[in-house]
């Protein structure tokens, strides 16, 4: 089977340990993104109005998340990374099967 990948623009950060990639669907308000780590690669699908909203979700995730591994609750706040995303091109096919989407399945 020959599998069709197709470039995607997105953007990418590193904060709380994880490196976190984002990018817009096809849908009106649906966002798609991975958080990952040397442990985890977390998929997730979800709907925010804008950009600076998406980033902020995907951010809080990555924040509840290092919480949770650490216990250290004096984190800085998601708007401290808010600035510092940048471009990439991801390739887009199948979904590898270490990558899950735990955030709302």
């Amino acid at each position: 089977m020959t599998t069709l990948t197709i470039p995607k623009l997105a953007i990418t950060s590193k904060a709380y340990g994880f490196e976190l990639q984002l990018w817009k669907e096809d849908a009106e308000r649906t966002w798609g993104a991975t958080l990952s780590n040397s442990n985890l690669v977390v998929s997730c699908h979800f709907e925010e109005d804008n950009l600076m909203l998406a980033k902020l979700y995907l951010l809080g995730e990555a924040r509840n998340r290092a919480i949770e591994q650490s216990n250290a609750s004096n984190l800085p706040g998601c708007d401290t990374f808010l600035d510092s995303w940048k471009a990439i091109r991801l390739t887009t096919g199948p979904v590898p099967a270490g990558m899950k989407d735990t955030l709302h399945s």
